[in-house]
């Protein structure tokens, strides 16, 4: 087994030494390779930081490695220790069901590159057909996380209504179909004026 400088980059190994100024790693192909660890260093374990003594030695380790001017030395950012890949398509099996959520990032940047508004023909659970002034007929898909908004409120689809004049925020599916991600009707507020 050799030691070298190791590479500035993803190093993959198991720990073969572990100090509070040190990590040494063994690799698939024999090489061992030293690190130097600080305080900013990084280690973690399920996304969890740990210190460098609750790894055991032969534990699948990944780290993400900078230069450092020392004698061959590299500086260690961050050290993951990986779950073997028996145990990872074990956690695979078990599916958990989707905590439901409403994206933060949708105020900022919506989804959907294509706006409507216009009056609703049709409504059914699948989707519905829009008038508009310039395109004619619209037929929109509804989607399961589609978002439907009255006078502000989040409400369901059932609360639409043929003749409601909407504004729809959509895109093109994989089938080149329009499909809604939000649709909003009702009254907007008139602001009040200078006081």
């Amino acid at each position: 087994m050799a030691q070298e400088r190791a590479p500035i980059g993803i190093v993959r190994g198991v720990l073969a030494g572990c100090s509070e100024v040190e990590v040494s790693v063994r690799t698939a192909d024999h090489h061992i390779y030293r690190f130097v660890v600080d305080g900013k260093t990084f280690i973690e374990r399920d996304h969890f930081r740990i210190p460098c003594s609750q790894i055991d030695i032969g534990e699948p380790l990944e780290i993400v490695a900078d230069r450092l001017g020392e004698q061959g030395l590299r500086y260690a950012r961050l050290i993951t220790v990986v779950e073997p890949e028996s145990r990872s398509r074990r956690r695979t099996l078990a599916v958990r069901a989707p905590v439901p959520y409403e994206d933060p990032t949708l105020t900022i940047a919506p989804r959907g590159s294509l706006t409507f508004t216009g009056v609703v023909l049709r409504v059914d659970s699948d989707g519905l057909i829009l008038r508009t002034r310039g395109n004619g007929e619209k037929w929109i898909l509804v989607r399961n996380d589609t978002h439907y908004r009255q006078d502000g409120l989040g409400v369901a689809l059932t609360n639409l209504h043929s003749n409601t004049r909407v504004f729809v925020r959509a895109g093109p599916n994989l089938d080149g179909e329009i499909e809604a991600y939000e649709i909003v009707w009702g009254e907007i507020l008139t602001p009040s004026g200078p006081r």
